[in-house]
């Protein structure tokens, strides 16, 4: 099964793990990782992936992402069909165009899931999902934690 990550799981082993939430998605995402490494799912690398890590501004994360990265077996490159369901993301959920590149990718990718630790994202598609069946197929986007819970039937949070 295809995954794909959306930037801010990269990031969040960077954030502040004092805070109880930030700590359990980087708890999740670690053991994501290792599923990863294990061949249980294989992860997928995208063009706006790399254009943020490169554009981060904070330096010190950006060879982590790298490295990290390596462990994608896919790569996305820029294609105009990316762009046409972008546009159809955005004009059926408003959501931001950066987000909606991101999941572009991964349906063009055929993922079977977009994990995200952005809510907001997740409910604003979630609640259009009628509008974008035709656009998102049946991609499912959860956060880390719920990922697990939900999907792998892992209960992380007891």
């Amino acid at each position: 099964m295809k995954i794909y990550f959306d930037m801010n799981i990269y990031n969040r082993v960077f954030d502040d793990q004092t805070q109880m939430r930030i700590r359990f998605e980087s708890m999740a995402i670690d053991i994501l990782f290792e599923l990863v490494e294990k061949g249980d799912y294989e992860l997928v690398w995208s063009f706006i992936l790399e254009y943020e890590n490169n554009r981060n501004f904070f330096i010190e994360r950006k060879p982590y992402i790298r490295q990290i990265s390596t462990l994608c077996k896919e790569t996305i490159k820029p294609d105009d069909e990316i762009k046409l369901i972008a546009k159809e993301i955005v004009k059926g959920s408003n959501t931001k165009d950066k987000d909606a590149l991101h999941l572009a990718s991964a349906v063009y990718s055929d993922c079977d899931y977009f994990i995200t630790c952005d809510d907001k994202f997740i409910r604003t598609v979630e609640k259009n999902r009628d509008s974008l069946k035709d656009t998102i197929g049946s991609i499912k986007l959860y956060n880390p934690v719920d990922f697990l819970r939900k999907e792998m039937d892992i209960n992380v949070i007891e």
